[in-house]
C-alpha cells in the first residue's frame, strides 16, 4: 500500500522510467546575484508581480500545466533589513481532470524579528490506490510563526490541519479502499508545532555563506479533536550550510541534511508516515513520493552552483548551472506492518544537473529545471522555481 504527499505543487505516487514533475514550488525563491549589483538593487526595493507558466507531467495524473502567480513585496518602507515577503498561488490542471489549487507565502517583518510561513488549499487527484481507480480529495492548512529571541536565534509555534477522503470510481470497489485505510468520508487530522531556528545566513532566500538549523516537534493529540487511536507525534530537523568558494558568490557549495522520526508509529494513521521524496514543503529530489514510505527518513543533499557573469549576453548573465548529489534512507516501521532497521534499509542515492534563470535578481528568484537520475535507474525532471536547498 502506498500513499502520496500532495505538497506545494503535488508530487505524486508511482514512477515510470522517465517522470517529469513540477515541484519545489515555493513562494520564496533564490538566485545568485553578485554584491557589485547591490547599489543598483537598493533602488529596486519595490513590490513586484510575476506569473510563471510551466509544463507538468506525472504518469499517475498525466500531462498538464502549472501556473504560479508570485507577488514579492516590502510591507514597511522604513524596514531596510527584512528581505522581501512573498505570496504565491500555485495551480495545476492535468488532462485526467486532476487539479491542485494552493495559496502559500512567507512573511519577513519588523527588521527580520518576525517570520511566518503558511500554505493552504485543495487538491483533487485521480489515481490508482491499491490497484483501484480512485479520486483523492484533500483540504489542508499549515502555518508557522517564528520570533527572534536573541541574535540569529528564533523560537516559534505552528499549526497543521488536513482533511482527506478517497472515492473509488466504481462504487462496488469502495470497500476495497476502506479495507486498506482509505476512507470515503473526510478524515480530519489536526496538530500543533513547537519550532526552533538558529540562522546565521546573510540572506533569507539565497545565502552565500552561513548556516540554518531548524528543529521542529509536532504533536497530533487527542485534545485537538483527533481520535484516541490515531494520535501521534514527530520530530523533524533541517540543517543547511552555504559556502562561497574563495568568497566568490558565483561559486557556491550548498548542503542540506533533513530527517524525520515518527513517534508512536504503531498508533499513527497511514497518512502520518514519512514520505521520502517530499516531507511537507521540503523535497528530496530523485524519488517520487509514494515509492518509499516508512516511519522515519534521513537525506543528505549537496549542490555546486555556478552563475555566469560578464558573458556579454544578458540572458547568460542571468543563468546558472547546478550539479546535484544526494543520499538517504527510508526506514523504520513500514505501512505493511513490518520494521526495517536503518542498517538494513537500502541507500537511496541520486545525481543530477540543473539550470537556473533569474526572473527577479534582487529578490533572487529563479525559474529552474533539474534532471535527476536515481539508484533505482529512474530519471525525474523537475520544473519549478526556487531551490531545494
Amino acid at each position: 500500500m502506498k500513499l502520496s504527499d500532495m505538497g506545494l505543487l503535488a508530487c505524486f505516487v508511482a514512477m515510470s522510467p522517465i517522470t517529469v514533475l513540477a515541484s519545489d514550488a515555493k513562494p520564496i525563491s533564490e538566485s545568485t546575484v553578485a554584491p557589485e549589483a547591490s547599489a543598483e538593487a537598493v533602488s529596486d526595493r519595490t513590490n513586484k508581480y510575476r506569473t510563471i507558466a510551466l509544463p507538468f507531467y506525472d504518469p499517475t495524473i498525466k500531462a498538464g500545466v502549472s501556473v504560479i502567480p508570485i507577488y514579492a513585496f516590502y510591507p514597511d518602507d522604513n524596514d531596510l533589513v527584512s528581505d522581501a515577503s512573498t505570496i504565491a498561488l500555485p495551480l495545476i490542471y492535468t488532462n485526467n481532470d486532476s487539479y491542485v489549487a494552493k495559496v502559500s507565502g512567507d512573511l519577513i517583518l519588523f527588521e527580520d524579528t518576525f517570520r511566518a510561513s503558511f500554505e493552504t488549499g485543495f487538491t483533487s487527484t485521480n489515481m490508482q490506490l491499491s490497484g483501484i481507480d480512485s479520486n483523492r480529495e484533500m483540504k489542508d492548512f499549515t502555518a508557522d510563526f517564528m520570533f527572534k529571541v536573541m541574535e540569529d536565534f528564533y523560537l516559534g509555534v505552528g499549526a497543521i490541519f488536513t482533511s482527506t477522503r478517497y472515492t473509488a470510481d466504481n462504487p462496488e470497489e469502495q470497500d476495497g479502499l476502506t479495507d486498506v485505510g482509505y476512507e470515503s468520508d473526510y478524515q480530519n487530522d489536526t496538530g500543533y508545532r513547537l519550532l526552533m531556528q538558529w540562522d546565521t545566513r546573510e540572506h533569507f532566500y539565497y545565502p552565500h555563506n552561513g548556516f540554518s538549523w531548524i528543529l521542529r516537534y509536532e504533536d497530533h493529540t487527542e485534545w485537538l479533536g483527533n481520535d484516541d487511536d490515531s494520535t501521534y507525534s514527530s520530530i523533524f530537523t533541517d540543517y543547511r550550510y552555504f559556502y562561497s568558494i574563495n568568497d566568490n558568490p558565483n561559486h557556491i557549495i550548498a548542503t542540506k541534511v533533513v530527517g524525520r522520526y515518527l513517534i508512536d508509529a504503531d498508533n499513527a494513521p497511514s497518512a502520518a508516515f514519512t514520505t521520502y521524496g517530499r516531507q511537507g514543503r521540503e523535497v528530496q529530489r530523485g524519488f517520487a513520493v509514494g515509492d518509499y514510505i516508512a516511519s522515519n527518513m534521513v537525506n543528505l543533499e549537496v549542490e555546486y552552483r555556478h552563475k555566469f557573469t560578464d558573458t556579454g549576453n544578458e540572458y547568460f548573465d542571468k543563468s546558472a548551472v547546478v550539479l546535484i548529489g544526494s543520499a538517504g534512507k527510508s526506514y523504520g516501521e513500514q505501512l505493511t506492518g513490518n520494521t526495517e532497521d536503518f542498517r538494513d534499509s537500502d541507500w537511496l542515492s541520486a545525481i543530477g544537473v540543473g539550470y537556473r534563470y533569474s526572473i527577479l535578481p534582487f529578490e533572487r528568484l529563479n525559474i529552474k529545471v533539474d534532471v535527476i537520475f536515481n539508484s533505482d535507474s529512474e530519471t525525474i525532471a523537475y520544473f519549478g522555481f526556487g531551490e531545494s536547498i
